[in-house]
C-alpha cells in the first residue's frame, strides 16, 4: 500500500508554510538548516501532514500562550 499523503515543512517558531533551505552548501552535500520567510528563523523544520497544519498551528499557540502566562 502506497503513501498518498503530502507533507509540507512548517516552522515551529510561527506556524509558516512559507519556508526555504538555502542554496549554500548544496553543491558539496553540506546540510544548511529550514529557513522561514515569516520571522526568519533557522532550524531543522518538521514536516505536518498538508490536512493538519492548522492543527499544528493551533497547537503552537496554545504553547505559546503557556509560556507567555507563566504556566
Amino acid at each position: 500500500m502506497k503513501n498518498n499523503k503530502k507533507y509540507i515543512k512548517v516552522c515551529p517558531q510561527c506556524g509558516s508554510t512559507i519556508t526555504k533551505i538555502p542554496p549554500a552548501g548544496l553543491d558539496i552535500k553540506m546540510t544548511q538548516p529550514d529557513y522561514c520567510n515569516e520571522c526568519n528563523n533557522r532550524g531543522i523544520f518538521p514536516e505536518v501532514e498538508e490536512e493538519r497544519v492548522e492543527e499544528f498551528r493551533k497547537e503552537l499557540k496554545k504553547k505559546d500562550n503557556k509560556s507567555l502566562s507563566g504556566v
